[in-house]
């Protein structure tokens, strides 16, 4: 089979299969249908390069971000401009302005596959597309790795919030949401001294293709872009699809598509078990985000879960008897509807290679902030997540996708098995160090712990598959005999906790330098907590807002869309907070949600009942549960850690708000 057919194969398999669910975390106010630019023939050589949604745009949360000490990772000095094109991200819908790093530095190039490697991938984009704010923000991004000969199909999830360099002049980093780079480069008028291979048609695809790209480590030959309306054709076009629901939820969903037109709200609710969904059923259950009786699938993760299980079951459709005879129908769809650089043969080509796939094996894992990621706040006080490794480089994650690309089980099971390293050696410093050494092989780590000196090595862990290959991959990386794996008293299932005794006191790792991994640090106003909490603002009818800092707050600095954020700003003053009650209520049946973190759980709620609200959900965070998260550290017990619907939030009178509580 050509390559170039085995690309056309997998391009079906990947917008039929799966692109089709990925379009599912776009705002609703860009659900149009789209006029997306023709497929354009691939016949030469593959370049070698890569928050809240689902519902309207509302305004950004009031929780008011505080400077703080910006920490910067980064090899050299860190000088930040504004950035030279005052208001790009206004013009293309962005959540927030861009900080451009001015710092001459080297910048990471975009990987290239190796010669006579087999695997290629997809980058698989989801947007609303053209005539409406914020049409190219690519709110669903998903990498696809495809390997032919193993007939595997390894996706891999990436937040749109993630906050990231874009290198279109390929020198000047500006930084800005994942997110906006297809966006940017469609619009030609911005950052016009881009390269020339950013520019014309396939110019927005490559450039979001190569910024992915430099992120994972990993080549990306291939994008595909879909928009709203072409996801509801595809899934009505099989007949619907059947789900099995896991988990149950009911959510507030917009009635219109377009605010303008109908700015009401529906319930919508999903039962667990086997349900068939049609287009419209199937965009409800993966957009939605407003729920009201289970926080837990309120987040852009939960809707990602969701997203791979409607690719499994739009798989599962199409192949069975008779639906193979879709394809005619789904390819007309495509056309109209789906933006790539390569060109799909006819319905009956692909109808024989689709069946020589028709046990493809689907590796699913994503990136999280349960394993690699952590919250953060960006300029103007928005979300953002960042690596969360000590330095916010992309190091550990493009290790761990370097894994992944070359056995995607072992990737699949590191991403989802914490390895926690206990030092019973007797000797100080070992269990940090080779932490350190496991974080830039991209293992998923915990906090070192040490307990009590033990000469043999060993690993504690439930058995499982997922432990055991992690296990067998630890002994590989870290040269150790076969280690001894024991049941602990007491542990996660997904926690690997490995034992250093007096035997391998002395081991040492040898773990590939990174060089060319890029930095999440520059414009972050706080690590580890979203919306950084800065002073808690209390209040009540008869008085004015009480404001309390946070002991290691001081200083007189603010932080806006278009500051001058350096890598050594003073320590922070929040800017002015205007009173709470002229804050939250807009109209007799509006509220904004108010900014309840760092409350007291029953100040909290009183606060909520003052302004016409109530108390959803209730659920308890530790330090154990909360690996990464540093708003624990500085929230007290018995305070609130997050809300749902987050602060700034435009809600109906009596909305019941999910509340997370630190334990």
């Amino acid at each position: 089979m050509s390559r170039i057919m085995r690309v056309a194969v997998f391009g079906v398999l990947t917008y039929a299969l799966g692109l089709i669910p990925f379009y599912l975390l776009t705002p609703v106010h860009r659900a149009v249908p789209a006029v997306i630019s023709q497929v354009n023939r691939l016949s030469h050589a593959p370049s070698s390069e890569s928050s809240p949604v689902a519902k309207p745009r509302l305004p950004s949360p009031t929780a008011i971000a505080w400077a703080v000490s910006a920490a910067t990772a980064s090899p050299v000095p860190t000088v930040v401009v504004p950035s030279p094109t005052p208001r790009p991200a206004e013009k293309i819908g962005a959540d927030v302005a861009s900080v451009v790093d001015a710092t001459p530095q080297a910048v990471p190039p975009v990987p290239a596959i190796s010669l006579g490697s087999s695997r290629f991938a997809f980058l698989l984009l989801g947007y609303g597309g053209g005539g409406h704010d914020g049409a190219y923000l690519t709110d669903s991004m998903m990498v696809v790795i495809v390997d032919p000969p193993q007939r595997t199909l390894t996706l891999l999830s990436l937040p749109r919030d993630s906050w990231v360099p874009l290198y279109f002049d390929g020198a000047t980093a500006t930084y800005n949401k994942v997110n906006t780079a297809y966006a940017f480069a469609q619009d030609p008028s911005l950052f016009p001294e881009r390269l020339s291979r950013y520019r014309g048609d396939q110019g927005a695809g490559n450039f979001a293709m190569d910024t992915v790209s430099r992120l994972l480590g990993i080549p990306i030959q291939y994008y595909l872009g879909l928009d709203f309306q072409g996801f509801r054709e595809m899934i009505d076009a099989v007949g619907g699809i059947d789900i099995n629901v896991p988990d149950g939820f009911a959510a507030r969903y917009p009635v219109n598509d377009d605010p303008s037109i109908d700015a009401s709200w529906t319930i919508v609710r999903f039962e667990p078990g086997v349900q068939h969904m049609d287009g419209e059923r199937a965009i409800e259950y993966a957009r939605a985000r407003e729920t009201i009786d289970n926080s837990s699938e309120g987040s852009d993760f939960a809707r990602s879960r969701r997203q791979r299980l409607i690719i499994e079951a739009f798989k599962a459709r199409l192949l069975q008897p008779g639906g193979l005879i879709h394809l005619p129908h789904l390819l007309a769809i495509a056309s109209q509807h789906v933006d790539t650089n390569y060109t799909v043969p006819d319905a009956a080509q692909l109808s024989q290679l689709i069946l020589g796939w028709k046990d493809v094996k689907i590796y699913q894992t994503a990136l999280t902030t349960n394993n690699y990621l952590e919250d953060a706040t960006g300029p103007a006080g928005t979300y953002i997540a960042v690596p969360n490794s000590p330095d916010h480089s992309w190091a550990q994650i493009r290790a761990f996708a370097r894994r992944l690309w070359q056995d995607p089980a072992v990737g699949v099971a590191t991403a989802a098995t914490t390895v926690v390293v206990e030092n019973d050696t007797g000797l100080p410093g070992v269990a940090s160090r080779i932490t350190d050494d496991l974080i830039r092989l991209g293992y998923n780590v915990g906090a070192p712990t040490s307990g009590t000196v033990r000469v043999q090595s060993r690993l504690l862990g439930q058995s499982g598959a997922a432990t055991s290959l992690v296990a067998q991959q630890l002994e590989k990386d870290l040269g150790l005999a076969q280690l001894d794996v024991a049941d602990p008293p007491e542990s996660d299932s997904n926690t690997l906790i490995l034992q250093l005794g007096t035997d391998e006191a002395n081991l040492t790792v040898s773990v590939p330098d990174d060089p060319s991994a890029p930095f999440s640090t520059v414009g972050v106003v706080a690590f580890g907590i979203w919306p950084y909490p800065g002073p808690v603002v209390t209040s009540s009818p008869e008085s004015s807002p009480v404001i309390t800092f946070p002991s290691q707050q001081a200083g007189p600095s603010i932080v806006s869309p278009h500051s001058v954020i350096t890598s050594s700003l003073p320590n922070a003053m929040p800017m002015p907070v205007p009173s709470p009650t002229m804050l939250m209520t807009v109209g007799s049946n509006t509220i904004i949600v108010p900014n309840l973190i760092g409350l007291p759980l029953a100040d909290a709620e009183q606060r909520l009942t003052q302004l016409g609200l109530s108390t959803g959900d209730v659920s308890y965070r530790t330090l154990k549960n909360a690996r990464g998260s540093r708003a624990l550290f500085i929230i007290p017990p018995g305070a609130v850690l997050s809300e749902l619907p987050a602060p700034g939030y435009r809600v109906p009178r009596g909305t019941k708000i999910g509340l997370t509580v630190r334990k």
